[in-house]
């Protein structure tokens, strides 16, 4: 390369400093300055071998201004020669290295066997692609170009529990999109035969481990295993799969957390004295009527097709009866005299009816029932729900309702003002126990007024033996300790009865002269007809809003 060109016509000389690094140029006027440009300045670089240096941003421009404008000497610097570099950087997870190079300027460009010991100085040993250096380096330029590359850990795939039970039905409420929960809709009974193949348990499949740019092991993730619940009745192995889960019995299959059960179901046309009382460890599903006196009893859930006269049916799930139910106007009183269970209907999940009339019905969680109730008794553990919104059915006439959270119904009361009452916020069950609770209690205070008078009695005498005197103090200490036990017992239930925090009744037409609200404690007589109306306890008494 050639150090220094001038050009006496114009005054201007270039050249390299004497460790040939930096490239200048120098002005000294020799009379009157042809004039130049930028073609003529690069022109003359090229012809001085300066073409491939590295030039600053906007040094030519700057050149050009100040020859143009110069009377006296100058030297500018236009730029210098630089040896190419590059950079070797590793992603994260050390699955990849990549090369960026910098070109060189009138330098060294950069050799193969620099990237080539840059890579073995990082560590990278595995997956290098030496064309793709060579590439790179011939190109004498590169940006963020991939010339090593790992293989990543593969995943492998969690077990599983794939049911083949496409429609089973959870004995719950159905939940709608709205969180709210439908209590018109059970579901419909799905059953499976001995044998049939209910579920099958897929195990799971160890990934793959791969190798990073550095050459170490990357483990992959650990597959998941799925495991079948440890009891689940009505169910078996099958014999050559151990991991096919079959039915053992006839039954309904129901979802459990990590498995299928089978609960056996029993199908009848109707239930008379043909067929006799049941009292079935299962599911009964009756297409048909439960004739009078008849008595129904099932674990799991009962469906009745058909209308129920006069006969008690009792289910550990839902009972739902798609037509009416009839009583004989039987109180819990005469029932109780009789020596019988008062209540007709009992579920441990929800009742579903068309109507009810002259019964008393108890759920541990809901009661709806589509048309009327009629001189009835209804106890739920969660709500009550008489008739649907914005339909013309849905009357409570006469009896009682009682539910824990919430009454709704169309009409309230009749227009013969028959007595109607309805209570919210209390568990009906801690009621029922308040009142044996205050009856008892009275009964022994007033057993310890008379152990008190004759403690008295038998120590006025003159005669008085330390024995009796002993026995009845005795007697008295322990009956102090059972109205002790009923007193606090009283305070609990008490305390019970006064949460009412959200409950309410709703009337979505009339509420009628005859019926009682009771909220918690606090009670609200209807003594005007009133028109849709929302009863609930604000500032420690119940108010009727519109």
């Amino acid at each position: 390369m050639v150090g220094e060109i001038q050009d006496a016509s114009v005054g201007l000389t270039f050249r390299l400093d004497n460790g040939e690094h930096k490239l200048s140029a120098s002005f000294v006027p020799t009379g009157e300055k042809p004039p130049i440009n930028l073609s003529w300045i690069k022109q003359a670089l090229a012809l001085a071998g300066f073409a491939d240096l590295y030039l600053y941003e906007h040094a030519l421009v700057e050149l050009l201004k100040r020859y143009n404008a110069a009377t006296q000497p100058f030297t500018f610097d236009l730029g210098e020669r630089r040896n190419g570099s590059f950079t070797i950087t590793c992603t994260p997870d050390n699955l990849e290295a990549r090369l960026t190079i910098i070109p060189a300027y009138g330098g060294k460009a950069v050799a193969a066997e620099q990237v080539r010991q840059a890579l073995r100085e990082k560590g990278v040993v595995f997956g290098v692609d030496e064309e793709a250096i060579n590439r790179a380096v011939a190109a004498g330029a590169a940006s963020d170009v991939l010339m090593a590359q790992g293989i990543p850990p593969r995943p492998g795939t969690d077990g599983e529990l794939v049911s083949f039970v496409t429609e089973i039905r959870d004995r719950q409420p159905q939940l709608l999109d709205d969180d709210t929960v439908d209590y018109r809709n059970l579901g419909q009974i799905l059953s499976v035969r001995a044998g049939d193949p209910l579920m099958r348990r897929i195990p799971p499949v160890e990934g793959v481990a791969g190798t990073s740019v550095m050459g170490k092991i990357l483990s992959p993730p650990p597959a998941r295993d799925a495991v079948f619940a440890p009891n689940l009745p009505g169910t078996a192995f099958d014999a050559e799969d151990p991991n096919l889960l079959v039915a053992a019995v006839d039954g309904q299959p129901v979802l459990v957390a990590n498995g299928i059960t089978v609960e056996p179901v029993l199908r009848l046309k109707l239930v008379d004295l043909s067929v006799g009382n049941l009292d079935f460890n299962g599911t009964i599903d009756i297409a048909g009527d439960v004739v009078a006196g008849m008595t129904v009893k099932a674990s799991g859930d009962i469906f009745i097709g058909g209308v129920v006269e006069a006969s008690r049916i009792e289910a550990g799930g839902n009972v739902e009866v798609r037509g009416g139910v009839l009583g004989q106007g039987e109180t819990r009183a005469s029932s109780a005299a009789a020596g019988r269970d008062p209540v007709w209907i009992k579920a441990g999940g929800c009742v579903t009816a068309q109507f009810v009339e002259h019964v008393i019905v108890e759920a541990g969680d809901g009661i709806m029932v589509r048309e009327f109730c009629m001189q009835s008794e209804l106890v739920a553990g969660n709500r009550i729900v008489v008739g649907h919104d914005g339909g013309s059915k849905g009357h409570v006439i006469g009896g009682s309702c009682q539910a824990v959270n919430l009454v709704r119904a169309v009409t309230l009361g009749s227009l013969a003002g028959v007595h109607t009452a309805v209570s919210v916020g209390v568990d009906p069950h801690v009621r029922e126990r308040f009142s044996t609770v205050r009856l008892k209690l009275q009964e022994k205070e007033r057993e310890m007024d008379e152990l008190a008078k004759n403690l008295d009695y038998y120590a006025s005498l003159p005669s008085a033996q330390p024995e009796q005197l002993a026995r009845t103090s005795e007697a008295r200490d322990k009956l102090q300790a059972v109205i002790s036990e009923l007193t606090g017992e009283k305070k609990r239930l008490q305390k019970r009865l006064e949460q009412v925090a959200g409950a309410q009744v709703v009337v979505e037409r009339e509420a009628l002269v005859g019926v009682v609200i009771s909220i918690g404690a606090k009670v609200f007589l209807v003594d005007e007809d009133l028109g849709a109306t929302v009863f609930r306890i604000e500032d420690g008494a119940i108010v009727a809003s519109t």
